[in-house]
């Protein structure tokens, strides 16, 4: 191989890929990158055996070729480098990287030894804006578990429904559900558990340009695959079955609140400060008659906090218990100046939806509290 290419390009690339790199594992080739030519381009692409990504970045290509190389160590070489350009070349199993005034050999394990992905063939079974979807994920891969325990709860759902997609995360303790427009180019439905980082690593990805994204089922593989001219993410699909959710949503209230989002948001904030050592947990009183939403936190070994939010209060009221977590959680993704909170009794579920978007809510499970 012998190619030439921008030093910030290249550096780019490989921030990309990098995501992908296996940390830890018995395959030594699994921290490297490979870097292979293809259509007169350099190819990139990492995977841990869970996500893999591709990028290609711009180069002269005069000589064919393909190398893996260790991720950590050729992304620290490029980026010391000054910009402009550099000449990558291999021989044998080393890659030599050329710039006017520096010169490297890295050594390399060879090409064969890198997993391959799976072949997509046929049309895609939809496409969606890059800059739609870089916003919906983040608004529902924050609710999966973390926790492998159970690893159906640590994938998002995608469920294609004509000319919708609806992306569901849910761990246990609080749901996410965001519906979205998309293209269908395929009469397969898609529906796919996805690991939550594959489709954060998809956001971060492909946010820069306003393209479309194609998105591939290869359900013989177990994998999905989503595709840009510039980038491709491969992912493996969670067996199992996942929750039906829908039996989480509540469906009628006893009280409704309007309020503004940064104040309770930074009634929250002060709440959570008192209640680190109770587990985090923090009341909410809604009173329909004052108009008021009251947030609290009490530890006897630190102190209190009560902070009074004005809102726009129907129904019976009442007073619940959440982990403060999950509402600032909540509250920080979502979007536009009001938030609409809906519930029932103490121990029932709770909605939250953005008052400017009705094609997205979070449910969050309330604690049970000792008064």
């Amino acid at each position: 191989m012998n190619v030439s290419c921008l030093q910030e390009n290249l550096a780019k690339g490989l921030s990309a890929v990098s995501h992908a790199v296996a940390t830890k594992g018995s395959l030594p080739v699994l921290a490297n990158i490979l870097l292979r030519t293809e259509g007169g381009r350099l190819r990139l692409a990492a995977t841990n055996l869970e996500t893999s990504i591709v990028t290609w970045v711009g180069a002269k290509v005069e000589e064919e070729g393909e190398l893996t190389v260790p991720a950590r160590l050729l992304s620290d070489l490029v980026n010391s480098l000054d910009s402009g350009k550099l000449s990558l070349s291999t021989e044998t199993q080393i890659l030599s990287v050329k710039t006017e005034n520096a010169f490297s050999r890295i050594n390399g394990i060879a090409a064969e030894e890198f997993p391959t992905f799976p072949t997509v063939t046929g049309d895609p079974v939809l496409e969606i804006g890059s800059e739609l979807f870089s916003t919906a994920a983040p608004l529902v891969t924050f609710s999966t578990a973390t926790d492998e325990g159970r690893p159906i709860l640590t994938g998002v759902l995608l469920r294609s429904e004509g000319g919708r997609l609806i992306l569901v995360g849910v761990d246990g303790f609080r749901l996410s559900e965001k519906t979205v427009t998309v293209s269908r180019k395929s009469e397969l439905p898609l529906t796919a558990v996805i690991p939550a980082r594959t489709l954060n690593e998809v956001a971060r990805l492909m946010s820069e340009k306003d393209v479309k994204i194609e998105v591939f089922l290869s359900e013989a593989e177990n994998q999905v695959v989503f595709r840009t001219p510039d980038c491709e993410v491969y992912s493996r699909l969670i067996e199992g079955e996942f929750p039906d959710y829908q039996k989480i949503i509540p469906r009628s209230f006893t009280t409704e609140a309007t309020f503004f989002r940064d104040p309770l948001m930074k009634a929250l904030r002060s709440a959570s400060i008192f209640a680190k050592d109770s587990a985090s947990v923090v009341r909410l009183r809604l009173d329909p008659s004052a108009g008021k939403i009251t947030l609290s936190a009490n530890t006897a070994e630190v102190g209190e906090n009560e902070t009074l939010v004005e809102g726009e209060i129907t129904g019976t009221g009442g007073e619940m218990a959440f982990n403060s977590k999950y509402l600032i959680d909540c509250l920080s993704r979502m979007s536009g100046e009001k938030i609409i909170l809906k519930c029932g009794d103490a121990l029932s579920p709770v909605l939250l939806q953005p008052e400017n978007d009705k094609n997205y809510l979070h449910i969050i499970m309330p604690v049970r509290i000792q008064n």
